[in-house]
């Protein structure tokens, strides 16, 4: 039997991003007998600088697609939920659909629930006409549930996960040490990751944040930190990435995530689960599909950083149980979420939606 051909369509794997980082170890791991993968890279790639012309990218991007799209058994798409990502992959979606007669699964990384609103409230019916795909994916029950409410059929709607790379991560964590991981944006909780610390510090003065990213907010955070002498308990790493990244991750034993942010499923918590780390995070989205409270890390209800702070507190009071819970997220981390195992779901539902070779 011949192999199935699969165009996968997603960002330069030398992009910073989810979807990017998804795809730079799928390309990595993935081996099957059945199914051959192949990329298209889309989108603005930071090489392009500044004075770059988008519309004559994404032209390009059209006119280079329409010569790789006759081949395929399977289209890969992976928009987030958002107007941008839609309209423009919507028009790659109708070429390989309408034009060309290919077989789609389109993956949702991202979901803006503004946008999920404006959707059920006006158009349904356009969206399920953009995307008539043969496979939906998405990164949380709800998602598939408000898909289910426009339409879709429950059978053609998949539930996933995002994916982490497991690292040697041998030896007692201390969780005194805490890392937040993600862009320091509005909604990813990253002052309020800071205000639980300072607040935690008053009983536990020996503990220390560790903000690993960049983003638009890093000024404000630096002020903060500066204006209430946090110093001692506050250390911005930067952006790092590979081994920088792990070897910080290393040295944490606690992973704080107050996101009011409409995630899918964040990379950052399953890197922290993957690295036996106790999880502390909220119930968002995806979030809620993969910790239970008290089992595989602990979700507050509340974005109040006192909130935080408190569970923090009982944490570092009760470290028995803190390793208990560390275990259990490692465990789960590595049966549910690990690369290897990712890919060979995701090869069974490659090879199934392509249809007959």
């Amino acid at each position: 039997m011949a192999k199935k051909k699969v165009l996968i369509l997603c960002p330069p794997p030398v992009e910073r991003g989810g979807v990017a980082d998804y795809y730079r170890l799928v390309k990595q791991y993935f081996s099957s007998d059945r199914v051959d993968l192949e990329f298209y890279y889309t989108g603005k790639s930071s090489a392009q600088g500044v004075g770059s012309n988008r519309l004559v990218k994404s032209a390009r991007d059209l006119i280079g697609l329409c010569r790789v799209l006759r081949a395929p058994d399977l289209v890969v798409l992976n928009p987030s939920l958002d107007p941008k990502a839609v309209i423009r992959d919507g028009v790659y979606h109708f070429l390989a659909k309408r034009v060309f007669g290919r077989k789609t699964l389109v993956f949702f990384h991202g979901w803006e629930l503004d946008f999920e609103r404006a959707i059920a409230r006006h158009a349904r019916y356009l969206f399920r006409t953009m995307f008539n795909f043969d496979r939906g994916v998405v990164l949380a029950s709800q998602f598939k549930n408000a898909m289910i409410d426009w339409g879709y059929h429950p059978d053609a709607l998949t539930v996933e996960t995002t994916i982490y790379e497991a690292q040697d991560c041998r030896g007692e964590r201390d969780l005194s040490r805490v890392a937040f991981l993600s862009r320091f944006e509005q909604g990813k909780g990253c002052l309020e990751a800071i205000q639980a610390v300072e607040l935690a510090a008053v009983e536990f003065s020996a503990i220390k944040l560790y903000m690993i990213g960049d983003g638009s907010m890093m000024p404000e955070l630096k002020r903060y930190v500066a204006g209430r002498h946090l110093e001692n308990n506050v250390v911005f790493t930067g952006w790092l990435k590979g081994s920088a990244k792990y070897q910080v991750l290393k040295e944490c034993g606690t992973m704080l995530y107050p996101t009011r942010f409409g995630e899918g499923m964040p990379i950052c918590l399953l890197e922290g689960m993957g690295m036996g780390m106790v999880v502390i995070t909220r119930p968002v989205a995806g979030i809620r599909d993969i910790v239970v409270d008290g089992e595989n890390g602990y979700l507050i209800e509340s974005t109040d950083p006192a909130a935080f702070a408190e569970r923090l507190r009982q944490l570092l009071r009760q470290p028995a149980l803190g390793r208990m819970v560390a275990n259990s997220c490692k465990i789960q981390a590595e049966e549910r979420f690990e690369i290897s195992n990712v890919a060979k779901r995701m090869e069974r539902i490659y090879f199934e939606t392509g249809g007959e070779a």
